[in-house]
């Protein structure tokens, strides 16, 4: 069952590391210094126990009582595996500092010491506790390290890309922030005062963890010293993968729950997480795959749910995941790219004709809508051109034959210096809807 721990913790760490090498787009991290990074991470847990003497002068322990119990999560478990998790990135920085140059990568390093620390921790729980807890760990327990680790990370990166002062009182505010909320999600596991009402307040509060970390993670990725508009993540691909590393994962607790015990209580048990475990996954998933990027933004960080839930015709509610939901990479591919405009008819077929287009900008108007800025060349002729917006088709059918993205054919008074400049979305005129191919594949 030892060997079964390992390899199951290794491949849940492997699952968020990969996340982390999908959204870092604009300047890949090498999977060596990750290597590392995970390595003195799962060594830091070492730290822990060498503490563990130390704060346990204080004499907290659990005794049942509201404020003793959330000291003791705080002192005894959250400052000493927050400080824990730092020491690896405060190696890899003062050994490797020309590595960790956008902001993005601060996330990504603390991480990746987070997911060491959490594997290890995994390995003693799935050793200790049985197979049955592999599904809710690997969603819960790892992100939550992540999340927790995440918000000293947040206190770097906002000291050196925002406010580029008092980096000591960033430093202290954010490791504090970080050891509550680690204190506060384990208090709720650990306080008998609340029986099960505590593991839901610790979902809910897990879901609210979700739209920060999107949130500041969408801030260090639009704050990147090598942001490019030709580079944006395939939030499908993102969510498709990692959807599918978590059904692996519900495939290993069925086998190893059955090798314990028996099938019956295998499938049971599977049965309990999909209805649960399965939704968080879906939601954390999905949430952390959208990303708008816009060079230079800092969006507010919001304590909100990552979802939103309709009641379009009752009984039956729809639940709507936050985020972006259009994915630039289709539209995106032709970015400062010649393409060809095929217009579309009112019964969506293409016509015969077709123009020679260039994005020349990309632009957020509105409340950040995506429009592009092209030129449309005339009958083949380079020198005669008009300039057009271009706006993604976002509902319904937004893709032809389901590779060619259509858009909108926008005229619009104003000049391109002036339309660049606006944030109005008025004045616009529809003049038709098309699809956009490939140059090479001129007719």
């Amino acid at each position: 069952m030892f060997l079964a721990s390992c390899l199951t913790a290794l491949f849940i760490a492997w699952i968020w590391i990969d996340y982390f090498r999908m959204i870092d787009i604009y300047e890949r991290e090498s999977l060596a210094y990750f290597l590392i990074t995970f390595i003195l991470g799962s060594l830091s847990v070492i730290i822990v126990f060498a503490l563990d003497p130390v704060i346990a002068l204080t004499n907290l322990s659990l005794k049942g009582t509201f404020i003793n119990d959330f000291l003791f999560c705080f002192i005894r478990i959250g400052i000493p595996e927050e400080f824990a998790k730092m020491v690896p990135f405060i190696i890899m920085y003062a050994i490797f500092r020309r590595q960790i140059n956008e902001p993005v990568d601060y996330f990504v390093y603390f991480a990746v010491s987070a997911l060491g620390f959490s594997a290890v921790e995994n390995v003693m729980y799935f050793t200790k506790h049985g197979p049955d807890l592999i599904i809710a760990r690997s969603i819960l327990a790892t992100l939550g390290h992540i999340f927790n680790t995440s918000l000293i990370a947040w206190g770097f990166i906002t000291f050196k890309y925002k406010t580029h002062r008092r980096p000591i009182y960033y430093l202290f505010i954010y490791f504090t922030a970080a050891a509550l909320a680690h204190g506060f999600y384990d208090f709720w596991l650990l306080y008998e005062g609340v029986g099960h009402l505590g593991i839901f307040i610790t979902i809910l509060y897990f879901f609210f963890t979700i739209s920060i970390f999107a949130t500041i993670l969408n801030n260090a990725l639009n704050n990147s010293n090598f942001f490019s508009y030709k580079k944006v993540i395939d939030s499908r691909a993102v969510a498709r993968k990692m959807l599918l590393y978590y059904l692996f994962v519900f495939i290993a607790q069925i086998i190893l729950v059955s090798a314990v015990n028996n099938a019956v209580t295998a499938a049971r048990g599977t049965i309990a997480s999909l209805l649960t475990t399965g939704f968080i996954v879906v939601i954390a998933v999905v949430r952390l795959s959208r990303f708008k990027l816009i060079p230079g933004r800092w969006n507010k960080v919001r304590l909100e749910l990552p979802f939103k839930i309709r009641y379009d015709a009752l009984p039956l509610i729809k639940i709507q995941i936050k985020g972006e939901t259009f994915n630039e990479v289709y539209v995106n591919a032709f970015y400062e790219e010649y393409f060809l405009l095929f217009p579309l008819s009112d019964k969506n077929r293409e016509s015969e004709t077709y123009f020679t287009g260039y994005i020349e900008k990309k632009l957020f108007l509105g409340k950040d809508e995506i429009y592009y800025l092209g030129r449309i060349f005339q009958a083949g002729d380079s020198t005669n051109f008009v300039y057009k917006l271009l706006k993604p088709k976002t509902t319904d059918i937004t893709l032809k034959r389901n590779k060619y993205p259509i858009v909108a054919i926008l005229d619009f008074k104003q000049t391109p210096d002036q339309l660049i400049s606006s944030e109005s979305v008025t004045g616009f005129t529809l003049e038709s809807w098309a699809c956009i191919k490939p140059f090479s594949e001129k007719k």
